[in-house]
């Protein structure tokens, strides 16, 4: 049987009987045939054997969508798809396996789901998919926090358990395997190296079944850097949320503990932070661990800073608010006081008790109009459309461990086609005064269009930014929210220039552009024809505001008239970097 997808790009090809699975782009294999463990769900959660089921294949049903979300890399989002279901019905089991194949314009897609009468345990599906022996990877050692950086190495060398998603090159095509729909039903994956392929590995607890079962969709986006970096498929494979989310808006976080950890309950201090952010336009401060030293302080610093237009996020730890009790004193008493959100922190655990709780902190805190962002945390895995509220994840190594090491810029410019493809970052960026920063100030500007997160926390003081006029200036006008988001060039590891347009008509909107690089000095060539898009023609001139770095370390900020059908070179140091704004 074969699914091929829109456009003809991506193309399944599944053998009913033997449950095989094989994933095409363009003529590649890039998912060698694999055995999907129908045999081992119905084993589990039915007790017989799948061979002497009766097996069914559904007709292809086209699936076709069209969405907004309130944040993230775009606005509008289209899902075109030809899905198709094979059922498999012993006359034995209380219940059926089914397999869900959906062949998407961006990538493959699929799922199990199980009927049943009476709750099992079970240690989940352990999907493996084998992959050409010449692949290279890039992936991400496991730990419970997803902080570490990714590793580029051949698939037959890899060893050990690794974090989602995994970006993989098979000859002149591009895979990144993730999952999508990840919550309390189930666990998140991690992916575990096997013969030339990898496992989609659950915790070692044993899951609770409760029927009907659908597991989390396994997920292999493909196509080029772009598509990669582009794609939406995780947040299409999800649900829509079931109430009005017009209460949620995205913004940029002022946020003290980065460069004053002792900060949080100096609240005059605080009241800095918060003029800082009324005098920049800036959404949103938050405070964060430390303040209950001066929680019956609270309300005022929040009243404050609302009678200035800046809105207070909260920070809290995950056991504070882990159970029902728990969650009915505190979140109420926030949204009262007027908080805007919560900052949770230190899950650091991926078994289904923990995506339980995500699933209920999410509920609950929708019901009290609070914005959710989710620290020490699992990588997200499409729910945010499900929970529009939720608004950004950590699940990376980010500018936090400029506080007792560093980061790379090699690991920098790999996150775009990697971690930020499957949703929201919370990276923190821009840090200008980190001692044992590798990168360059322009590198660390441009941090705040490549890497999306709709609360973009800036980790820096607000004495470093205005000691800055030039990124200032820029920062009062970087959106945390898209219309659109466009690779304009890179490789992971070496450079990553993001193009992302401005929510709002074309017409008058405008663009923002990143690039940052690792390596020696080079010539950055911008192609600007993503200036055409819309209503703009080709040959419309643009203003682009470029800040770059300067030999002596500072920041030189200029102006450039330029059309979508020219390209822009900037000369970039090493480990540099630079950011643009264009208006038309």
């Amino acid at each position: 049987m074969r699914l091929t997808g829109p456009a003809d790009a991506n193309a399944v090809e599944f053998d009913p009987e033997t449950a095989e699975l094989a994933v095409e782009r363009d003529g590649t294999t890039l998912v060698a045939p694999s055995e999907l463990p129908v045999e081992k769900l119905a084993r589990q959660l039915h007790g017989v054997d799948w061979t002497e089921a009766d097996v069914s294949v559904g007709d292809p049903v086209e699936v076709e969508e069209t969405y907004e979300l309130p944040k993230g890399k775009a606005r509008e989002r289209q899902h075109r798809a030809v899905e198709r279901t094979v059922t498999y019905d012993h006359p034995d089991a209380d219940g059926v396996v089914e397999v869900d194949l959906r062949a998407a314009a961006e990538g493959v897609a699929f799922r199990f789901r199980v009927t049943g009468t009476a709750m099992q345990r079970h240690t989940g599906d352990g999907t493996t998919l084998s992959l050409p022996r010449d692949t290279v990877s890039w992936l991400v050692p496991f730990d419970e926090a997803h902080e570490a950086s990714a590793r580029q190495q051949p698939i037959v060398e890899t060893d050990g358990e690794y974090c989602t998603p995994g970006l993989f090159r098979v000859d002149d095509e591009w895979l990144l395997l993730a999952e999508a729909g990840a919550d309390g039903d189930y666990a998140a994956a991690r992916l575990v190296a096997a013969e030339a392929g990898m496992t989609f590995g659950l915790p070692g607890t044993q899951l609770n079944a409760h029927f009907p079962l659908e597991t989390p969709w396994r997920v292999a986006i493909t196509g080029d850097l772009g598509d990669i970096v582009e794609s939406t498929l995780v947040t299409d494979l999800v649900g829509s949320a079931e109430y009005d989310d017009e209460w949620v808006e995205p913004g940029r976080v002022a946020w003290s503990w980065w460069s004053e950890s002792d900060s949080p309950d100096d609240f005059e201090r605080q009241r800095e932070y918060v003029d800082y952010a009324a005098d920049r336009g800036w959404e949103y401060v938050l405070v964060d661990a430390g303040w209950p030293r001066r929680r019956a302080e609270m309300p005022d610093l929040i009243d404050y800073a609302a009678e200035r237009g800046v809105d207070i996020v909260l920070w809290t730890h995950w056991t504070d608010v882990n159970t029902e009790s728990k969650r009915a004193e505190r979140l109420p008493t926030w949204a009262d006081w007027g908080a805007a959100g919560i900052k949770v922190d230190f899950m650091d655990a991926d078994d289904q008790g923990r995506m339980q709780f995500y699933d209920d902190l999410a509920e609950a805190a929708a019901e009290h109009e609070l914005l959710v962002n989710f620290h020490g945390s699992v990588v997200p895995t499409g729910l945010q459309r499900r929970y529009p509220h939720v608004m950004t994840y950590e699940g990376v190594m980010g500018a936090e461990y400029y506080k007792w090491s560093t980061v790379t810029p090699e690991h920098n410019c790999t996150l775009p086609f990697t971690r930020n493809v499957v949703g929201p970052m919370d990276y923190t960026p821009v840090t200008f005064s980190a001692d044992a920063a590798h990168t360059t100030p322009g590198h660390e500007l441009a941090l705040s269009v490549v890497f999306e997160s709709p609360l973009q926390h800036f980790a820096d003081s607000v004495d470093e930014y205005a000691a800055r006029p030039e990124a200032e200036g820029f920062l009062e006008r970087v959106p945390a929210a898209w219309e659109e988001t466009r690779l304009v060039g890179g490789h992971p590891g070496v450079e990553a220039t993001v193009a992302r347009r401005a929510r709002g008509d074309n017409a008058t909107g405008e663009w923002f552009l990143g690039s940052i690089t690792a390596g020696p000095q080079r010539i950055v060539t911008v192609d600007c024809s993503f200036l055409a898009s819309g209503d703009a023609d080709p040959g419309d001139e643009w203003t682009a505001h470029v800040v770059r770095d300067e030999a002596d370390g500072t920041l030189e900020a200029e102006r450039w008239t330029v059309s979508g059908d020219e390209a822009l070179d900037v000369v970039v140091p090493e480990n540099g970097g630079f950011a643009a704004r264009f208006e038309r």
